[in-house]
């Protein structure tokens, strides 16, 4: 039951983490956009910023700091690119909670990536062999 549950978790951890990716590619659009268009998403994303801190801080065990005191206030485009580093050091510090070993484990199972994994196999996943272009 314990495995299971491990598993669950870290499903749900590796989620979270692309969703604090996604939300920082988000904020790295809202850099290239209008005044009003960035502020609006900025909106948005500071608050999902602050309800990630608190969780990350919680799951990692940290307690919780002066960072709070470094809020971000403006909405200039080098504020949404800061907005974006934030999301991105916290989906890494969620990073450090996953074993590295079932990392590199995944990588080799998925079927996809079977024939670039082993450069010079010669095969696809499916067992077919390429076949050459028809240049004529």
């Amino acid at each position: 039951m314990h495995v299971q549950a491990a598993m669950v978790d870290e499903k749900m951890l590796r989620r979270v983490i692309a969703l604090l990716v996604s939300f920082a590619a988000m904020a790295e659009q809202a850099a290239t956009r209008s005044a009003p268009v960035r502020w609006f998403v900025l909106c948005l994303l500071r608050y999902a910023e602050a309800v990630s801190e608190d969780y990350v801080f919680e799951t990692v065990g940290l307690p919780l700091s002066e960072i709070e005191a470094i809020a971000l206030v403006g909405n200039d485009p080098d504020d949404a690119l800061r907005l974006a580093a934030r999301f991105y050091a916290l989906a890494a510090a969620l990073c450090t909670l996953l074993p590295l070993g079932d990392l590199f484990d995944r990588q080799r199972e998925r079927p996809g990536l079977r024939s670039h994994a082993i450069p010079g196999s010669g095969c696809r996943p499916g067992g077919t062999t390429p076949k050459p272009n028809d240049t004529s």
